[in-house]
Parts: C-alpha cells; sequence; structure tokens
C-alpha cells in the first residue's frame, strides 16, 4: 500500500510537471523565458538531488555561475578566438567549466550540476542565433543580453517548480527537516 502512496505522488509530479512544461513552452517567448528547457532540466536536476530544499540556494548559485561562464565562453570564442571555429568554443568552454568546477568543489554535488546545466543552456541559447549572429554581428551583444536574462529565468523557474511542487510531494522536506 505505501508503494502505491509513491506511485500516486509520482504520477502527480508527472502531471503537473507536463501541465507547467506546456505552458512554459507555449509563453516563454512572451515573456523572455529564452532557452526554455533550461526550466525542465533544472526542475529533473533538483529532483535528481534528492528535492531537498536546503540544495536550493547552492544550486541557483551554481546555475547563475554556469550562466555567466556561458556568457563569457560564447564571449571569447566569437569576440577575442578566431570567430566561428569549433576549437575557440572547445577551448573556451574547457577553459571555463574547469574554473567552474574548481570555484564547486567546497559544494560540488550541490553547485557542480546546476553549473554544468546553466552553462550548456547559456551555450544552447545564444548558439540557436547562431546564422543570425554571424550574418549580423551588430546583434550580438543584444541577443546574448536577452539570452542571459531568459536562461538565468527559465532555471529559476525550474527550480522553483521544483522547490514548490516535488519537495511536498516526494515527501522529503521532512526528511530535511528532522536533519
Amino acid at each position: 500500500m505505501e508503494r502505491l502512496k509513491g506511485y500516486q505522488k509520482s504520477l502527480i509530479l508527472a502531471v503537473v510537471l507536463a501541465v507547467v512544461a506546456f505552458f512554459w513552452i507555449w509563453v516563454y517567448r512572451y515573456i523572455g523565458g529564452d532557452g526554455y528547457w533550461a526550466a525542465l532540466v533544472a526542475f529533473a536536476v533538483y529532483v535528481a538531488s534528492g528535492s531537498v530544499p536546503r540544495k536550493l540556494p547552492w544550486m541557483v548559485l551554481g546555475g547563475v555561475l554556469g550562466v555567466l561562464l556561458g556568457v563569457i565562453t560564447f564571449y571569447l570564442s566569437m569576440l577575442v578566438l578566431p570567430m566561428n571555429a569549433t576549437i575557440s568554443v572547445a577551448l573556451a568552454g574547457g577553459i571555463l567549466i574547469l574554473i567552474g568546477s574548481l570555484v564547486s568543489v567546497p559544494r560540488m554535488k550541490d553547485m557542480f550540476p546546476m553549473t554544468i546545466v546553466g552553462w550548456g543552456c547559456m551555450m544552447g541559447a545564444v548558439l540557436h542565433y547562431d546564422y543570425l549572429l554571424s550574418t549580423y554581428v551588430v546583434w550580438a551583444i543584444p541577443k546574448l543580453i536577452t539570452a542571459l536574462c531568459g536562461t538565468l529565468l527559465s532555471l529559476i523557474v525550474g527550480l522553483l517548480l521544483g522547490a514548490l511542487v516535488a519537495t511536498p510531494l516526494l515527501g522529503t522536506a521532512k526528511t530535511a527537516a528532522l536533519e
């Protein structure tokens, strides 16, 4: 009987996520949530990390760090290193992921997954404008800024959704309060 309750909670969580994902994907363009997939990935990482609310500030910090490292990666690969060269993105990305992992060493399990998620989602949000940016270079910085704000918004919405929905449903709020 207890196992059935767990399945019911998981079913409710899946339905709520599907409904929220539908609306987020539908309206993200109107509210600036560039990189809408960041919300879904952040939610999944929060659930996979155990849905523990005390990890949330570190996860947000890791996500913000990752997005900022993504901005720096884009800047280095497009404006400092040879533009549109795969080696430029690989070099800048490798160096900045190393920096992100070194910064998150004290709280590696809490920060580092969201650092990688933030970096990857930021790179995905910016690089889907690749043709536009290589054709109209004057759009690079405005698109970078909107992608930065939108990706941060998407990450925070995903983590907030996890905190509001997954924590009570998965029952970890009670165990976290007892620790």
